[in-house]
């Protein structure tokens, strides 16, 4: 029973070691490519008077 528990023991703390090596890999991957930006969204704001979306919300603001 404790020979069990022992390899039980082991076994969860390599699954979490792997877990977090796997998330620090993952996560300086990102931060090192994240000053470029391949996919989003394109908005585009007007300069001049207000918005459309400003004028629909103005009674509410």
């Amino acid at each position: 029973m404790e020979d069990a528990r022992r390899r039980l023991r082991v076994c969860l703390i390599c699954v979490v070691a792997i877990a977090v090596i796997v998330g620090f890999i993952y996560y300086f991957n990102e931060v090192r490519d994240g000053g470029k930006v391949s996919e989003g969204t394109l908005v585009m704001a007007q300069t001049e008077g207000d918005l459309p979306w400003q004028e629909a919300m103005r009674p509410y603001i």
